[in-house]
């Protein structure tokens, strides 16, 4: 096929212009990609950075990323983009690993299937995730809603930027928000062919792979396809005394498959498919002491060593940090697989822009944990715990925006719609009644719990209508006024059923030994119920906010805002007393901040001053019910979050970048005064967390980094090629917080610092480039969430960061 002028434009220049441009009304787009600029619309494309995006080729990361770096400077509200570049430095795959990157952005997690995403402090309060209810912080791949946290932990083919959107968006489309959004954002088909491979090797046997490929389909220049792919896997580095293996491995798979058909400029359709599996066998969680006694003095009573020692068992190791690889409280197998279907459609008609965003997100999980021989702290707790589930969701965003001129409007409708199953089943081991027995028969404890297994099953059902409007004036030159307004209908449905799955023998005992074992059954797994829920809330969010542009590179905007998150069914055996439902979140956000370029563009500072109180936070507590610990959701009365963050790219000299961001955010309970207590308070019948701070979220928060590039000239005689030579660092930093939603003394995680290095060589073209890279170089150990009661009996436990990890990327471009 000859190539004309203007195919050849398109090739070059249209899947870059789709990935990194923001047009002048993109202010209302910032929930998703924006997609007219993103997607297809090639015409009236302004991109606010000191480069022409058109004229980059994409295999130039530093510019590429420069550009990524400048696309929220003209909105009103606050956002941090993790580049490519920073991408590839510290490389991240995911959202959890991402969170280095951006001190606002706090990801916790125990294992894939128990994580949790806050921004500033909301979205989700810990990482028992909700069933029927979602995070406050939507995730985003590529505009497609992703309503389980599982489908974005594991590896992202493509990943080429990460962008965090804090503060309330859901006038914007997508779902509806109250800590922030964040958008992922993969590589984009493109006209010109090219290949790309990249294999990585570090300790712990770490082996990646990830490979991709595109170009025209059949010499078209209205179809173009790509694919990747990656695999990744990993040996485990905590060891277990009993079972001998390491745990905490992991392996991940996926690819990723898109097509692009652009007809026109005035039409363009993606189609993506993708699909990702992972699975490792994880700690259960570290040992880390014992409580031995409550905050009143009195003694916890069947206490942890107490029951070892009916056993005649003995802790190998009794502080997790010391000895980091070497004591477990059983290990978790975990499996997911996650696969979706999306098209997203722009269309341009008389001036007006009409996008749809249609998806399918299927999502199937699964996690077995062994608390036995093989692993424990004795070998008598459980023999599984097991809980697959099944979910699928299916969305729509569709959304139509006017002509360009004094008053812009964009309007749409998000549509959600949701179901999981999920089962669950604990069975105990033969020690059983040895360990949590209370009666003084040891026949009468065995006969009642030895071997006793209870089985659950969950299937909440969700549909959500949200229909959206936002616009904006142009009042003058310098001065823009926005205001949108949405309203989220929820109707949720709830089913819950809990069942003894073995039958215990309890004759031969007297009336009131059965009485006494009935009791003990009934303390380990709770009575069987079967719970029928059904709910419907509705309720309204807004935005008004003015900018005001003091120079073309500096501008001010104050912004309220008001966000939700849906409450509903809170299925469980609850408490005396406890509602089976939740009330909805409202959010109020008012920030102030100023955006701004110096130094002929080498110079970004952006900073901005926030408040935000939630009303009827949702948050997660537990409470001792005989020898379970259960939990369950609760509306806290208020929640207040207020802070200053900062981000700063500085380009001081050719070949040098910095960046900075920090974030002090002060966040507390502004009422709670009906709370669960925490474990070692356990002898209260309430408590009253007002002002106590809310869990996960550290009062300071900082992350900074520095890459020096240099030209090092035509060093291999017969490869006419120039090389570069760079090398970098990046450090995080946190101060201490609380990991339980009752701030637990025994909860409390100290505050940390984490250091990477990175250094290599390339060509100048990036044909080739060769980089080694040491993360968490000082080999710091350290827990990423920590509980005061994580088994009976008193035990403190928590999960861990990885320790020091080094390896080698080799990437080529083919």
């Amino acid at each position: 096929m000859k190539l004309t002028k203007t195919s050849l434009a398109r090739r070059v220049s249209l899947p870059l212009c789709l990935s990194l441009s923001v047009s002048t009304a993109a202010l209302a787009q910032t929930a998703q990609p924006e997609p007219a600029a993103q997607e297809g619309h090639v015409e009236d494309v302004v991109v606010s950075a000191p480069v022409d995006a058109t004229k980059i080729d994409s295999s130039d990361v530093a510019a590429f990323s420069q550009v990524q770096a400048t696309k929220y400077q003209d909105t009103t509200q606050a956002a941090t983009v993790i580049t490519e570049q920073q991408i590839q430095n510290l490389d991240i795959t995911n959202v959890g690993e991402a969170a280095k990157l951006e001190p606002s952005l706090q990801f916790k997690s125990q294992f894939i299937h128990t994580s949790a995403v806050n921004i500033r402090g909301f979205g989700q309060a810990s990482t028992s995730q909700p069933e029927a209810i979602f995070s406050g912080v939507p995730i985003n791949i590529d505009g497609v809603y992703q309503p389980r946290m599982e489908t974005t932990l594991v590896d992202i083919p493509d990943l080429v930027g990460i962008e965090v959107l804090k503060g309330p968006h859901g006038t914007f489309g997508g779902q509806d928000s109250t800590g922030g959004v964040v958008n992922i954002t993969t590589a984009l088909p493109s006209f010109v062919e090219h290949e790309a491979v990249e294999a990585s090797y570090g300790n712990y046997n770490f082996v990646q792979f990830k490979g991709s490929a595109t170009g025209p389909i059949a010499d078209s220049d209205q179809f173009a396809f790509r694919i990747a792919a990656f695999s990744t896997d990993r040996n485990g580095y905590i060891g277990n005394y009993y079972g001998g293996q390491d745990s905490n491995d992991w392996h991940d798979k996926g690819a990723k498959a898109q097509i692009l058909y652009t007809p026109s400029n005035d039409l363009s359709v993606r189609l993506i498919f993708t699909w990702s599996a992972a699975n490792g066998t994880g700690p259960n969680q570290l040992f880390n002491g014992v409580v031995t006694n409550y905050f009143n003095g009195a003694a916890v009573p069947n206490n942890y060593y107490a029951r070892a020692a009916k056993l005649n068992y003995v802790q190998p190791c009794t502080a997790a940090l010391v000895c980091y690889t070497s004591s477990v409280i059983g290990t978790r197998d975990t499996h997911v697989s996650n696969y979706e279907a999306a098209s997203i459609v722009n269309y341009d008609f008389s001036g007006f822009h009409l996008s749809s965003v249609s998806s399918f997100v299927g999502n199937d999980s699964g996690q077995a944990t062994f608390m036995n021989g093989s692993g424990t702290i004795a070998p008598i707790l459980a023999l599984t715990s097991a809980g697959p589930n099944h979910d699928k969701s299916f969305t729509e965003d569709l959304r139509i925006s006017t002509p360009k001129g004094p008053i812009e409007a964009n309007t749409g409708l998000f549509y959600l719609y949701d179901q999981e199953y999920g089962w669950g089943g604990t069975f105990y081991g033969p020690a059983t009644g040895s360990w949590y027995g209370t009666n003084a028969s040891a026949a009468l404890n065995n006969a009642a719990l030895n071997y006793l297994g209870v089985r659950t099953f969950d299937n909440p059902s969700i549909d959500e209508v949200a229909p959206y409007l936002n616009g904006i004036w142009h009042a003058t030159p310098e001065l823009d006024i926005t205001a949108g307004a949405r309203y989220s209908w929820n109707d949720k449905t709830s089913v819950w059923r809990n069942y003894q799955a073995s039958a215990q023998d309890l004759a031969g005992f007297s009336a009131k030994q059965q009485a006494a074992g009935l009791a003990m059954i009934t303390s380990l797994i709770q009575a069987p119920a079967n719970v029928n829920i059904h709910t419907q809330d509705g309720f309204f969010s807004g935005l008004l906010s003015a900018d005001y542009k003091f120079a073309p590179d500096v501008h001010g905007y104050v912004t309220f805002a008001q966000g939700g998150r849906d409450g509903g069914p809170n299925p469980a055996n609850l408490p005396v007393g406890i509602s089976n439902t939740v009330k909805p979140e409202i959010l109020d956000d008012a920030e102030v901040g100023v955006k701004s370029q110096w130094l002929d563009h080498r110079l970004l500072a952006n900073v901005d001053v926030f408040v935000m109180y939630d009303h009827n936070y949702i948050t997660t507590t537990t409470t001792t019910l005989g020898s379970t610990t259960t939990s369950y959701l609760a509306n806290a009365q208020g929640a207040v979050s207020r802070g200053v963050e900062a981000d700063i790219r500085y380009q001081p000299i050719d070949g040098l970048n910095t960046y900075a961001s920090f974030t002090y955010d002060d966040t507390f309970y502004s009422s709670f005064t009906n709370s669960a207590c925490p474990f070692e308070l356990n002898y209260l019948s309430s408590c009253n967390l007002t002002g106590q701070p809310l869990s996960l979220t550290p009062r300071f928060a900082a992350a900074a980094g520095v890459e020096y590039t240099q030209h090092l000239g035509q060093i291999i005689d017969f490869i006419q090629k120039p090389l570069l030579g760079y090398i970098g660092a990046d450090a995080t930093y946190q101060t201490k917080t609380y990991s339980d939603t009752t701030d637990s003394y025994f909860s409390i995680i100290p505050s940390y610092g984490l250091l990477n290095f990175h250094a290599g060589v390339k060509f100048e073209d990036s044909s080739w480039d060769l980089s080694a890279w040491v993360h968490n170089a000082l080999d710091l150990h350290y827990f990423t969430t920590l509980v005061g009661n994580a088994v009976p009996g008193g035990v403190i436990a928590g999960s861990v960061g990885d320790p020091l990890m080094a390896g080698l990327t080799l990437r080529a471009r083919l």
